[in-house]
């Protein structure tokens, strides 16, 4: 059985990064350049459906805006992203 944080990486369509922190939560984030109507709560929304249909025992605890200027190179965490927090087993 693939760890939550793999299930989300490999089946989460929208999902630039994947990534476990100290704490144990996972941060999915998605990064953009424009956001075409997206927003930090309803990417949230999609995060919370996918675990559901998939039966991920997870909740979705956070989530958030980061927006920066623009930088070519920059990681997905540095630039401009939509972010979600999930604590697993909650």
């Amino acid at each position: 059985m693939a760890s939550i944080q793999a299930q989300i990486r490999d089946n989460f369509v929208g999902a630039d990064q994947v990534s476990r922190k100290r704490d144990g939560t996972i941060m999915v984030r998605r990064g953009y350049f424009y956001r075409h109507g997206m927003d930090h709560k309803k990417f949230a929304d999609k995060v919370r459906k996918f675990l559901k249909d998939s039966e991920i025992d997870a909740t979705v605890i956070d989530c958030g805006d980061h927006w920066a200027a623009f930088r070519g190179g920059d990681s997905i965490a540095k630039g401009s992203h939509f972010w979600v927090r999930i604590a697993v087993g909650v």
